[in-house]
């Protein structure tokens, strides 16, 4: 029957058309299509919680990955169990390994310092026969003998720390001239020759950085925020390297080094080295050692170690001072006098102390003639009297 109403072109195949319903009815085509309709809107109607069902589905199934992503696990950067892992690390173990890398931190820092004092040994095994040679010829007064030291010394330590720690920021060096005095404190109470006190230094030293100690609170301070430089590292090589500590080696006078002697004393104990280490037995002529030194220096410092010498090798002197001329005990004593008059004349006269001319020529010259030298004999009545008392 459809077929029927489908080829009959003398039938409307949608059927009869009522105006009140505006519908076209009696057809089955057209109610077959219709049910086809309706039935595919209540499919869909039936599918859609199906469809938001599975979409939802997905949507979990999308998140569970993402979620997993995030989660992630303990050796994957940016994810939650990672910092969980680091976060109990920090809590739980952090304290404990840091203690223990700045023990075998100090553990390296002695070890370079080891190194360093086997460094003074050898300057002091290399020197050592030099030293035997001049505690040969030591003078009864420690504050004249000749000594030699090695000895690690800080040296531009000062400087360079404070090219890292910027002192417009608060902390213990807060301050050019009080961190520059707090740091000059430190300095001054560490031995650098013990080990100890080298590390206790630099325990001082991370200490003052780690806590301010200009106030009784001591609040507490981040070493990297107190640097110029943003590589703290940098830092740490500096200070626990000791390339700032170095061997030595000093001569000195007494227990004075010679760089803060004077300058008379410094040619003084230069002389004094030469006479006693030069091997040599030629003549040696010395122009006016006695100079910018006072008789009592001259006398005390360089009378013994000349008289030393003479016992080996010849030795000339150029000088003013009878300490030397006498003292020393000339074996022939040289007279020199220029004539400006008669054209720069120069005349000279030798011989022993004990010759009367050259001993004329000595008093008039040395001491300012027999009346002087006799007028500071009398007024030195008090000094030989209390001398022969004691």
């Amino acid at each position: 029957m459809l077929g029927h109403y489908q080829i009959n072109n003398d039938l409307n195949p949608r059927g009869i058309y009522d105006e009140k319903t505006k519908e076209y009815k009696g057809n089955p085509y057209t109610q077959f299509e219709k049910v086809k309709e309706d039935l595919k809107e209540l499919q869909n109607k039936l599918d859609e919680p199906n469809k938001k069902y599975q979409d939802y589905l997905k949507q979990l199934a999308d998140w569970e990955v993402k979620r997993k992503e995030i989660e992630g696990s303990d050796d994957k950067e940016d994810t939650i169990r990672y910092y969980e892992k680091i976060l109990k690390y920090i809590k739980e173990k952090l304290p404990k390994d840091l203690k223990n890398k700045k023990k075998e931190r100090l553990k390296k820092v002695r070890k370079i310092y080891n190194g360093k004092k086997e460094l003074v040994e050898i300057y002091k095994s290399l020197y050592k026969p030099v030293e035997d040679f001049v505690a040969q010829h030591k003078l009864s007064d420690p504050k004249y003998q000749v000594n030699f030291d090695v000895s690690l010394e800080v040296k531009e330590f000062e400087e360079k720390f404070f090219s890292f720690v910027h002192q417009g920021v608060k902390g213990s060096f807060y301050g050019s001239e009080e961190g520059a005095k707090r740091l000059k404190s430190l300095l001054d109470v560490t031995d650098f020759n013990n080990e100890d006190s080298v590390t206790e230094f630099l325990n001082k030293i991370v200490e003052n950085l780690e806590q301010d100690q200009r106030s009784k609170k001591k609040g507490k301070r981040i070493i990297k925020q107190q640097l110029k430089r943003e590589n703290v590292l940098d830092f740490y090589d500096f200070l626990f390297s000791l390339d700032y500590l170095n061997p030595i080696y000093k001569l000195k006078l007494g227990d004075i080094e010679l760089s803060l002697l004077s300058p008379g004393e410094k040619g003084a104990i230069l002389l004094i080295f030469y006479l006693l280490i030069d091997k040599d037995d030629i003549p040696l002529i010395i122009d006016q050692p006695e100079e910018n030194l006072d008789n009592q220096s001259v006398y005390e410092l360089l009378v013994p170690y000349i008289k030393e010498a003479k016992k080996r090798r010849q030795i000339i002197i150029v000088t003013h001072n009878p300490n030397l001329a006498v003292v020393c005990d000339a074996e022939q004593v040289i007279y020199a006098k220029i004539d400006k008059t008669h054209n720069y004349k120069v005349e000279y006269i030798s011989g022993a102390i004990e010759n009367p001319k050259i001993n004329q020529r000595i008093v008039d010259i040395l001491e300012g003639t027999l009346p002087a030298f006799s007028n500071r004999d009398s007024k030195y009545t008090i000094t030989k009297t209390l001398e022969q008392k004691v």
